[in-house]
């Protein structure tokens, strides 16, 4: 996956999770997972959130150091400001701020700063690419799993085709 692929994907989903959540005023649809055990909406994106937030300041210690300890970073608190009771378009919100710092500094990249390598957790070595296109493939996932649960609680609005045509 090329560069621009990669940004315009990272860009498309903010936009994708407001067409699916903003038309909906009933937050009990969002709020509730579809089944025992399965994530509501709200619980989706606030994953994704998450993640954000786990990824970026990796991607910018890989982008302004040469082969970064990313344990520095890991598990440390993004912010204290979240809350479990936030409601599910605040956390969209959350979400799209961070987005929006990774694809800013995406944008300033030249092309060899996207095989720049940090070391991860584990001990192996990431480079900024294979990160950018990991969290590419995980809002895919989720973007799946969140058509899956508002079909489920009939909460998809009636202008948005869903990216999955089967149930949970």
């Amino acid at each position: 996956m090329d560069e621009q692929q990669i940004r315009l994907s990272l860009t498309n989903t903010p936009n994708l999770l407001s067409k699916r959540l903003t038309p909906q005023r009933d937050e009990l649809k969002l709020t509730r997972g579809p089944g025992r055990g399965q994530w509501s909406a709200r619980e989706i994106v606030a994953h994704l959130r998450d993640t954000e937030a786990r990824i970026f300041p990796k991607l910018y210690l890989i982008a302004v150091e040469d082969d970064p300890d990313l344990r520095r970073v890991e598990g440390q608190p993004p912010t204290d400001s979240w809350r479990p009771d936030d409601l599910t378009l605040v956390v969209m919100g959350q979400f799209r701020r961070l987005r929006q710092s990774t694809l800013s500094l995406l944008r300033e990249l030249p092309t060899a700063a996207w095989e720049r390598r940090g070391r991860d957790s584990d001990g192996t070595s990431v480079s900024l690419r294979e990160l950018a296109e990991y969290l590419v493939a995980h809002d895919a996932e989720h973007l799946d799993e969140l058509d899956r649960v508002l079909l489920a609680r009939n909460a998809m609005p009636p202008n948005v085709f869903p990216r999955v045509l089967i149930g949970i």
